[in-house]
């Protein structure tokens, strides 16, 4: 069974720790305030106050073959840094961390972070593009501009099968998996596979590619919606 340490319970330690409960893992807790350990005297982990920025005391606290430290101190960046690179010392190989802002960050990578987080800079990434495009659902960064989403599949696509889509040579997006509403898993699909109306695609491309494919079914749905309306205006006149 994998370890994992959580050292701090800021917001983003909280999300991950809510994560990593619904898995078969152990998790240790340690934070410096006793009242932050004791909310969870109750929960499926253990638990230790201690002031981490001793390395003798998380070199006691943190099991010798742990998988990996997340270190989240909220805006304590001095101390982000000092657990860093004790954690580094100690020769943990994973070592996450949450950095507040890109010099934090810098230095964390310098120190020994294996993995930096920016929460609050990821989940606008993620949530601008859903802003602006009602196509799209779902939009994860990957790294560089790759980014991986779900879209809703345009109408114009509704009988066609994947190779006469042709969505990569097309619109330089690659096809991971499709399915139909959100009862249905996405699985394994076959290239005469035939797209039907209300299926979901769960695509790869740059962030450009991926928009304006996006941006380009979002066009097509309120045309449609104009017209519908436009359709009904006229005919509620002629009445």
């Amino acid at each position: 069974m994998k370890q994992f340490a959580i050292i701090g319970l800021d917001y983003f330690g909280k999300s991950l720790l809510d994560e990593l409960l619904a898995l078969d893992v152990d998790v240790l807790l340690i934070d410096k305030d006793q009242t932050v350990i004791d909310a969870y005297h109750d929960s499926p982990v253990s638990a230790v106050a201690l002031d981490v920025l001793n390395m003798e005391n998380l070199k006691h606290a943190l099991p010798a073959n742990i998988d990996a430290v997340v270190i989240d101190l909220g805006d304590k960046v001095e101390a982000s840094i000092l657990a860093t690179s004790y954690c580094r010392k100690l020769g943990i190989k994973n070592i996450i961390v949450k950095a507040e802002t890109d010099a934090h960050g810098e230095i964390l990578d310098l120190v020994g972070a294996t993995k930096i987080v920016f929460p609050n800079r990821e989940a606008a990434k993620r949530i601008a593009p859903l802003m602006v495009s009602s196509a799209l659902l779902n939009y994860l960064p990957v790294s560089g501009n790759l980014v991986i989403a779900e879209l809703e599949i345009p109408e114009a696509f509704v009988g066609q099968t994947l190779i006469e889509a042709d969505l990569r040579r097309k619109h330089d997006i690659n096809l991971i998996s499709v399915k139909n509403g959100e009862e249905e898993e996405y699985g394994l699909f076959t290239p005469d596979y035939r797209f039907r109306q209300g299926d979901v695609a769960l695509v790869s491309g740059t962030d450009e590619t991926l928009e304006k494919f996006a941006g380009r079914v979002s066009k097509e749905s309120e045309k449609k919606s104009m017209m519908r309306n436009l359709k009904s205006l006229f005919g509620h006149l002629k009445k």
